[in-house]
């Protein structure tokens, strides 16, 4: 019995430690995963405001032949916005 009671004091012990050492970084997000959100943010703002540039070229030359296509690239933009 001595030795079940050492065994499992022991794994007591180390299962307190290693929860210490983990769970602090559980909720933290490492530099690369927050540089990945960056450059994600960056290229939903670039991809808005492309869809923005195309709207307003079909609006204010809405006889000119690229017109349709530029409705058709802002359409598509707005089409690979993240689904919220």
């Amino acid at each position: 019995m001595p030795i079940q009671r050492f065994m499992s004091r022991n794994f007591i012990l180390v299962s307190a430690v290693a929860a210490a050492l983990l769970l602090p970084s559980c909720g933290e997000k490492s530099e690369a995963e927050k540089a990945e959100e960056e450059r994600g943010g960056l290229r939903e703002e670039k991809r808005k405001k492309a869809a923005e540039l195309y709207r307003t070229l079909a609006k204010e030359y809405p006889d000119d032949p690229k017109a349709a296509e530029a409705k058709q690239k802002a359409a598509a933009l707005e089409a690979q916005a993240p689904k919220k």
